[in-house]
Formats: structure tokens, C-alpha cells, sequence
């Protein structure tokens, strides 16, 4: 595949590399073009982003353009001048935000095949922009999506007409870091005996930390099992809201925002087991990789979650608290139901959810956009 491509140079445009699950997608798919000896440029509309650090010592070059404002047309300037430097064969877009600086700097630079891939479900903020999206849309060659109900929901949304490439994420061989387990689970309180689940995710609405809040406050009396979410509280209302109910619930002893963390690998092996409350997803990465990590998983019934890795974690409807604590307490109290699922789990991503395999279909689209 890779001497049948051997003038492959992919631009791959988000808005910043945040520590978020597309952002993720995005270093994954670089790091393992790069590793095949395709040339990449990522660019960061805004600035590098906390990931940033992911490219340093491969072959990746990332260019932030740091464009913090609406309609900046110095932007698209800057971003043509990116373009028309690196000279790609193709222009891989992951966001909405980067989409009119893209398609309008693909004019300037020559109109090379511009490709977008849809990574969520599009939860709020996105009906006011359906013109304009909608606009933006008629420039792109292709369009993909990370699994086929985010697929239907954005050919909606868009009313797009042509065919819709699926490519599920993939997720790296999970390292271990057994070595710090015990000093994590100090650090967040926990004693000999308890249970801990891991959480990940920037807080927003979407994402139902409310849920998993309520979920901790009716575990049945005398579990000692705890919570802990890599994710940062900001000053949003909805995060306001957050440490309200924690506080309202009282289980700011059991539940905890954690701030972002880089050290992921050390997060995965300190859990007992993984929860997601989502109320809307794609396919989540964090759920990929900590299956990939050994760990149980109790999920909501959303997005692509069931079709995916449905039987391989216990799944709950959607905001639903009762239905997660039911489960997070089976979890805790049941070890060979939770072995066998982490067991089972690791082996399903490792098979079906590895970074190799992801990088293979990609590469394999853009050749048949290529052809086309």
C-alpha cells in the first residue's frame, strides 16, 4: 500500500490539539502516516494545543497559525501559504471551526482533494451553523466518520448526498505503569480495600458528568468505591452546576475532577474499572483505550458505544443514574464478571480498535479519492 502512494503528503486541519478524543484520533493518524514515511504537516488553526508534545521526536511537523478570532481572514492568508509550502496530494479536515479556513485556502492554493471526517454526534451549538456548514460542505471531495451512527447523523445534519467512508478510531498498544499504581491511588484518598473508577473527559453537557454524580450518590450504602475524572472544571455555567451537585449529593468525599493529566497510562493502571456517562458520543477513545488498558467498562447506550464494543462492556441507557450505579456496583462487588469483561474488552481493541488498523483504512482512502 505503501509504494501504491508513494507521492502521499496529507495536511491534516483541526482547530488546536486539545486533550480530547478527536484531537487524539488526529495524533494517532499522524504518528503512524509519519512512521510509514508519508510526510504530514499538521495545522492548528488556533494554538498547538496541549498534545503538541505527542509529535516531539517523529517526523510530524505541526504549524499553529494562532488565530483566536471569528472571520479572520488573515488566517485563511496564512493557512494558504501553509498549503501551497507543503504542497499536499490531499487536505484531511476534523472540524467544523477549521472548515471555511480550509476550503477557502484549497481555493487559493490550487483545489487539492479536501476530505473531512466526522468524530461526534453533533450534541448542541450546531443548529445555527447548519447554513453555513452546509455551505462550506459543497467544497470537500470526501467525507468520513468514525462510525456509522455518526455517519447518519451528519449526512442529516449536512444533506449530504454522497457515499460516507467509515473508519472506526484506533487506539495504541496501552503501555503499563503498574510500578505507580499504589502512589496514584494514595494520592486520590483511596484506601486498601476500595474500588476505583476512572472517568475521562473534558466537562461538558454531552458528556452527563451530572448523571455519573447522582450515579456515586446511590451506591447502595457501605460500597467503598470512588470516582475520579481526568477533566478540567472551568467557569462555565455547566460547570458551576457540577460542583453544586457534588456538593448537594455530598459526595465530594467519593467523587473528583482531577484537572487534565498527562499521564494516562498511570491513570489506567491505578482504575479498577472504567465508566463513561455520556449522553452523546461517536466512538469515544477513551472507552477504546481503556479497554485497551485491561480495565472493565460501564458505558452509556449511545452513538456507536453498542455496535462497537457493546458486548464487551456493561451498557446503560443515557442519562439514567440508577441504571449506572446498578451496574458500577456490579462491577465493584462482582470480580469475575469484571475480569472477564476486561479480559474479553482488551482482546476485542486489540483486534478490531489497533492503530495500525485504523492508519490502513485511511491510507486506502485517500488513494481511492486519489483514483477517483
Amino acid at each position: 500500500m505503501i509504494s501504491s502512494f508513494a507521492n502521499l503528503r496529507l495536511a491534516l486541519i483541526l482547530s488546536e490539539l486539545r486533550p480530547g478524543g478527536m484531537e487524539r484520533v488526529v495524533v494517532h493518524l499522524a504518528r503512524g502516516l509519519a512512521a510509514r514515511n508519508i510526510p504530514v504537516l499538521v495545522i492548528c488553526l488556533q494554538g498547538p494545543g496541549l498534545l503538541a508534545s505527542e509529535f516531539e521526536g517523529t517526523a510530524v511537523r505541526l504549524v499553529a497559525l494562532n488565530s483566536f478570532s471569528g472571520k479572520d481572514l488573515g488566517a485563511v492568508w496564512r493557512l494558504h501559504r501553509e498549503l501551497s509550502r507543503f504542497n499536499p496530494s490531499v487536505i484531511h479536515v476534523h472540524d467544523y471551526a477549521s472548515l471555511p479556513y480550509a476550503a477557502a485556502a484549497n481555493v487559493l492554493a490550487g483545489r487539492k482533494p479536501l476530505l473531512f471526517t466526522a468524530h461526534g454526534l453533533l450534541y448542541e451549538g450546531f443548529e445555527s451553523l447548519r447554513s453555513r456548514n452546509r455551505f462550506f460542505v459543497r467544497f470537500l471531495t470526501a467525507f468520513s466518520a468514525v462510525s456509522a451512527k455518526v455517519a447518519q447523523r451528519h449526512r442529516e445534519y449536512l444533506n449530504w448526498q454522497k457515499p460516507i467512508e467509515v473508519i472506526a478510531n484506533g487506539v495504541p498498544a496501552a503501555p503499563c505503569d503498574s510500578a505507580n499504581r499504589e502512589r496514584v491511588r494514595t494520592e486520590f484518598g483511596c484506601n486498601p480495600g476500595d474500588f476505583l473508577f476512572l472517568a475521562v473527559g473534558n466537562p461538558r453537557p454531552e458528556k452527563g458528568f451530572e448523571d455519573l454524580i447522582d450515579a456515586v450518590a446511590l451506591l447502595p450504602p457501605g460500597q467503598d468505591a470512588r470516582v475520579v475524572v481526568a477533566g478540567t472544571l472551568n467557569e462555565s455555567d455547566y460547570c458551576r452546576m457540577l460542583l453544586l451537585r457534588i456538593d448537594e449529593r455530598q459526595v465530594g468525599d467519593r467523587c473528583r475532577f482531577l484537572g487534565f493529566r498527562q499521564d494516562t497510562a498511570t491513570l489506567y493502571a491505578a482504575a479498577d474499572a472504567f465508566v463513561l456517562s455520556s449522553r452523546s458520543e461517536g466512538l469515544p477513545m477513551v472507552i477504546l483505550e481503556a479497554m485497551m488498558a485491561g480495565l472493565p467498562v460501564v458505558a452509556t447506550r449511545v452513538g456507536g458505544i453498542p455496535d462497537a464494543v457493546g458486548e464487551q462492556t456493561l451498557l446503560v441507557d443515557a442519562a439514567q443514574p440508577t441504571q449506572l450505579a446498578t451496574a458500577m456496583a456490579r462491577l465493584a462487588t462482582e470480580p469475575v464478571l469484571a475480569e472477564n469483561l476486561a479480559a474479553a474488552g482488551k482482546a476485542h481493541v486489540e483486534r478490531a480498535f489497533g492503530v495500525e488498523r485504523m492508519v490502513d483504512e485511511y491510507v486506502g482512502w485517500y488513494g481511492k479519492v486519489l483514483r477517483a
